[in-house]
């Protein structure tokens, strides 16, 4: 069995997975069978040129010869954000680019094994020497020591990341896609043609493993010619590090978190109420493992109390799912808080890049855009109007007056409570109105769980002074019903 070491002295590994855009922020993991034999290549010819091709070519073949298997240590993600001249005559105009990456120890390798290929002495002395020579993998910063690994062994180690295998719903592991080559064999069997209609000629498999995307889309082609797709099989939990005992609790700076919210398939704005339901669940539940005790779950996470009691003065987390560019479908998620998120949340707050759906519809990917403080994310307004319904916190009853001023004196009570000025104007509005659209406000889930569900209202607010939005009023504001956005947001 042929087993290849990987270590990353930097503790970081940056690759973008075949298919996916790099501002998506995901890092390829494992790290793709295609990419690590183009790089044996690549080395082979900048290092040691020397080395004839008849000793090289059936090294690369046997790599490519099966899907290997991986032993994936403990690893977590995060990235780094540039802002990119545009090239534009105002400077300001400038490109945000993510570049996501896979953070592990540095010191712990990552293991591929090939359990069907068996070199020679010679063959894997002469692979040694090609690897040995490999200073990164992926992009430039990712900086790399490989070997091979004597067979000694290899049948003991425990691989936790397997080819060919689809995951079940309610697993513990799930499926990703990676870049594997296509075996010498089955590519001579169906090779590639290129050329003019009549004049196509094929191409040789070690030639096609080194195409760029300039021949990739130079011959109309959506992949490249010795790549094919595989499905592995690896832990749900491959980018949960375990909490390091030690850690501090130190505040941060950030109080408020934008995520961007992509997917095949958004949610309509009727379901702001399930969806900032399902990202606190998350919140906690991350939170929960990060810091190894259900019982210290943070209150501004959960809203309660260390007692249990519920916690007063809206000082755990508020969550707005918005449909910011008003087509009628949430596309961004508001995080903030009233005192700044501790390091521990923080962390919580950046692992979660998903959310599930219901009917089967594909997970919702969140991708962090912004944050620092809430006052700086967005600007101050005069003008607001309702984008999901206000729900009185207290119920109607008969003997409190003419109905729409008891509406109107708990909206106003509502923005006392939430620390904002008395508005100067209040107009009601009928229903939510978007270009081409409308959403009547009993169409919005308006209970959590298995509360009673109460009549919902909208308003347009106008105050004497700016003030800083957005802002939610009423019952389970902090879960984004009565949410008013800016006019001019």
């Amino acid at each position: 069995m042929l087993v290849i070491e990987l270590k990353f002295p930097s503790g970081k590994y940056h690759a973008t997975p075949w298919g996916r855009h790099v501002n998506e922020g995901v890092p390829e993991w494992p790290p793709s069978p295609y990419r690590i034999v183009r790089a044996i290549f690549d080395t082979w010819k900048r290092k040691i040129p020397e080395s004839p091709r008849e000793m090289v070519e059936p090294l690369l073949e046997a790599l490519s010869s099966e899907p290997p298997v991986f032993k994936l240590p403990d690893a977590g993600v995060t990235h780094t954000r540039a802002y990119l001249n545009s090239n534009k005559k105002d400077p300001s105009q400038q490109q945000l680019i993510f570049d996501a990456f896979a953070t592990l120890d540095r010191n712990t390798p990552i293991l591929c094994g090939w359990p069907g290929v068996t070199l020679s002495p010679e063959e894997a002395q002469t692979l040694d020497g090609i690897i040995k020579l490999l200073n990164f993998l992926g992009r430039s910063e990712s900086w790399v020591k490989a070997r091979v690994l004597p067979d000694k062994g290899a049948n003991d180690i425990v691989w936790n990341c397997l080819p060919g295998q689809s995951a079940e719903s309610g697993t513990e592991v799930e499926t990703v896609p990676i870049a594997c080559l296509i075996p010498p064999d089955e590519y001579k069997a169906h090779p590639v043609t290129v050329g003019e209609p009549g004049k196509m000629v094929p191409i040789p498999w070690f030639k096609a493993i080194t195409w760029s995307s300039k021949d990739v889309n130079n011959a109309h082609l959506s992949i490249p010619p010795a790549m094919r797709i595989i499905d592995y099989a690896r832990s749900r939990h491959c980018f949960e590090l375990p909490y390091v005992a030690g850690e501090h609790k130190k505040p941060s700076e950030v109080d408020g978190i934008i995520y961007a919210l992509e997917g095949p398939v958004l949610p309509s704005v009727t379901m702001s109420l399930d969806i900032a339901e399902r990202f606190r669940v998350k919140a906690m539940g991350i939170h929960k493992k990060i810091i190894g005790s259900p019982e210290k779950v943070s209150p501004r996470f959960s809203g309660k109390n260390p007692d249990g009691s519920p916690m007063t003065g809206h000082r755990h987390i508020y969550i707005f799912p918005a449909d910011l560019n008003r087509d009628g479908w949430l596309d961004h998620l508001i995080v903030f808080c009233r005192e700044p998120f501790d390091q521990l949340e923080l962390l919580a707050l950046d692992r979660i890049s998903s959310l599930w759906q219901s009917g089967g519809r594909p997970d919702i990917r969140l991708i962090p855009v912004a944050m620092g403080k809430a006052e700086n994310l967005f600007k101050p307004s005069r003008k607001f109007s309702s984008v999901t319904p206000f729900v009185p916190p207290r119920h109607y009853r008969r003997g409190r007056g003419n109905y729409l001023e008891w509406l109107f004196d708990q909206l106003l009570l509502e923005a006392t409570n939430h620390l904002l000025p008395v508005p100067s104007k209040v107009e009601p509005l009928k229903r939510l109105e978007l270009p081409g659209r409308q959403f009547r406000w009993i169409e919005f889930r308006r209970a959590r769980k298995e509360a009673q569900i109460r009549p919902g209202y909208g308003f347009d607010l106008e105050f004497d002074d700016e003030v800083q939005g957005p802002f939610a009023l009423g019952y389970a504001s902090h879960f984004g019903l009565g949410l008013f956005l800016p006019e001019d947001i």
